[in-house]
């Protein structure tokens, strides 16, 4: 099926149907394409043996500056603003940072850090009152007023 992933039970079933079937009815059997089975057969490891960690892809580009410069700024005051230390970099350094290129990911980095090294948010639950849920009394007994209603014809 396309878009779902192939677990490691489905190349077992595959990988002993294969030997008594053609390629084609154990992908069936199994669950997959045949151009699945081809990539199985040209590389048989399980998916879960398969599978590479993913790194990062471009050079942090704040790895430099972050715990020497922005790292002591945060824990003096931990409510500056991202675009202030952007702005505090670009002072100091010009050359590295001439754009605001790198402004969301210092937000990023800066809410992360928040939320691990941050102060201390109020915890709040929400009382939503729902009507009829629960009625107000004064614990009146009303019987000797002898209200009554009339019937409904």
């Amino acid at each position: 099926m396309p878009g779902k992933s192939v677990i490691d039970q489905q190349v077992r079933v595959y990988m002993t149907d294969r030997l008594q079937h053609s390629q084609r009815a154990a992908a069936a059997r199994s669950g997959f394409s045949e151009r699945t089975a081809r990539r199985i057969e040209a590389d048989p490891r399980l998916p879960s043996q398969r599978q590479a960690t993913r790194g990062r892809t471009v050079p942090d580009p704040l790895g430099a500056v972050w715990e020497p410069v922005l790292l002591p700024i945060l824990e003096r005051d931990p409510a500056v603003q991202a675009v202030t230390l952007l702005r505090h970099l670009q002072m100091s350094d010009p050359d590295a940072f001439p754009d605001d290129r790198v402004r969301r990911t210092l937000e990023r980095r800066v809410c992360d850090w928040r939320a691990l090294h941050g102060p201390e948010r109020d915890v709040i639950f929400l009382q939503t009152p729902e009507p009829g849920r629960m009625a107000l009394s004064d614990f009146t007994d009303a019987g000797e007023l002898r209200v009554t209603m009339p019937a409904r014809r």
